[in-house]
């Protein structure tokens, strides 16, 4: 190669990365976080439920329910036994099955995780603190759970 070649080269590089440069410094359509206000409302006009609760007074709730349960599953009979479950975000349907087997709603997580994705209820899972009766159905479940 050549000497002017060579430079003609470099003077290329540099030229582009300078373009480059100054592009990305003066875009001015960086993305902007959304407030607490817009993100209700975009995912109230998606259909989602919107729970407006403090972190603090959400694990306080969440708790509360789940050791006065305990206190409840000696005392009762099984036919009528109340259980509360805290769904996290980010739980996939399988997690959720889990904590639902866990708890003793089901017997089998992997049926109703089937079921779950079959009929479109797995996409649909809300977080939350969820109360569930001993004999509900697979359906009875999955709609408590996406309501």
């Amino acid at each position: 190669m050549k000497k002017q070649s060579i430079r003609s080269f470099g003077f290329g590089l540099l030229a582009a990365s300078a373009s480059l440069f100054i592009f990305n410094e003066t875009e001015t359509n960086k993305p902007a976080e959304l407030s607490t206000e817009e993100m209700i409302q975009v995912l109230t006009e998606e259909n989602y439920t919107v729970q407006k609760v403090d972190s603090k007074e959400a694990s306080q709730q969440a708790a509360a329910p789940i050791e006065s349960n305990e206190a409840q599953n000696q005392t009762e009979e099984p036919a009528t036994e109340s259980v509360t479950v805290l769904i996290e975000q980010g739980s996939s349907s399988n997690e959720a099955a889990a904590k639902l087997k866990q708890s003793g709603i089901l017997e089998d997580e992997s049926s109703f995780n089937q079921y779950l994705i079959e009929n479109g209820y797995a996409d649909k899972l809300q977080v939350g603190s969820f109360t569930f009766q001993n004999g509900m159905t697979q359906q009875e479940i999955a709609e408590v759970l996406t309501k």
